[in-house]
């Protein structure tokens, strides 16, 4: 009797250890915090002020915790979970509104023939396509999806709400340098229905891609709130030249979900009016020196009304990132405001320096 016991509970211990050596579970997180000094145009009246910020502003990374997991279910196919929370580390609290979860959380199947499946809160399209186009990937001051204040409001520069709820992504395996994807959000009667669709080719020096999205409106009526994005970057060794350009057309304010949510389409300056449609360029430089990763870039927008008003911003970015290791990392940057808005934007002029750490 006793030997048979034994000999079952080899046999669980022995599945068990079976089952564990398919799973792997890592725990991550990175703190990312900065000093940042804005001055205001002269027009906006929001003087000088000095904020400690947590990196989701003006760093490299937005302060974060997480699990994520990945289970071989055999023939290749694995199954995996994702969930990850953003912090703000200047105070503490929760990011994202104070979701448990709000960067990221999403279960998975893929198969290197068959591509990826997730459902779940997850990045929109866009995003990944913008970090093609600016030095650092959508970081410090240099990132053209960081919106501006406008006259007390909140005005975006390029579209870039990043995350989207209740989200189904294919993405089809890699051929030949070859990447898509495509997207689809309910909306579920508290949003407007989102849809999202990427192509990509990256080989050698050369890395490019595009995304479209565009929304349903639960109220009704065709399609809005349309985002066209490109970007390429291309590695001469010494050096990395990066752009892109975006067109926002039949904006509104009440999606609720992808790119377009929570924007702003208040235009004050010295013509004021609704915008409808924001168009912008961006053009930048990367450059490594050792230890040490430097970037500027240019990036514009032109604000249009339905009726033909008009207004530009530009802004103008300096970077550096000093590398410790692969994880720890200081860094510096200061933006310079242009175009017609200049003076009515709380952020003419942004210095920032800051640190991060991954583990």
């Amino acid at each position: 009797m006793k030997l048979n016991r034994l000999a079952a509970a080899a046999l669980v211990l022995c599945g068990a250890s079976s089952a564990f050596a398919q799973t792997n579970v890592t725990l991550f997180g990175l703190v990312d915090l900065n000093v940042s000094n804005y001055s205001s145009g002269s027009k906006a009246n929001a003087g000088n002020l000095t904020l400690m910020q947590d990196g989701t502003t003006n760093g490299l990374n937005g302060s974060r915790w997480g699990i994520r997991t990945t289970e071989d279910l055999g023939g290749g196919l694995k199954a995996g979970v994702w969930m990850e929370a953003g912090l703000n580390a200047d105070n503490g609290n929760l990011a994202q509104g104070g979701r448990a979860f709000g960067r990221q959380i999403f279960v998975s199947l893929s198969s290197p023939t068959a591509g990826e499946l997730r459902v779940g809160r997850q990045y929109v399209l866009e995003d990944g396509v913008m970090g093609l186009t600016n030095p650092f990937g959508n970081a410090l001051v240099l990132n053209q999806g960081t919106a501006v204040t406008n006259m007390g409001k909140s005005l975006p520069f390029w579209l870039n709400a990043p995350r989207a709820d209740n989200l189904i992504q294919y993405k089809m395996p890699t051929v030949e340098g070859f990447s898509a994807a495509a997207q689809i959000a309910p909306g579920e009667g508290t949003s407007d229905r989102f849809h999202g669709l990427m192509a990509g080719y990256a080989k050698g020096a050369l890395n490019t891609a595009f995304s479209y999205e565009w929304s349903k409106p639960r109220a009704g009526g065709g399609p809005a709130n349309k985002s066209f994005t490109l970007g390429a970057n291309y590695n001469f060794g010494g050096f990395k030249l990066l752009g892109g350009i975006q067109r926002n057309d039949k904006l509104t304010t009440t999606s609720g979900n992808g790119a377009a949510a929570g924007i702003g389409l208040t235009v004050t300056g010295p013509v004021s009016f609704t915008a409808n449609q924001i168009h912008g360029y961006t053009v930048g430089v990367e450059i490594p020196q050792g230890s040490l990763l430097w970037g500027a870039n240019y990036s514009s927008v032109k604000y249009e009304s339905a009726t033909g008003a008009g207004a530009t911003l530009g802004k103008l970015g300096l970077g550096v990132r000093y590398g410790f290791s692969k994880n720890t990392f200081l860094y510096s940057g200061i933006s310079l405001a242009a175009g017609d808005l200049k003076e009515y934007i709380s952020q003419k002029r942004v210095m920032q320096a800051g640190m991060r750490m991954a583990f």
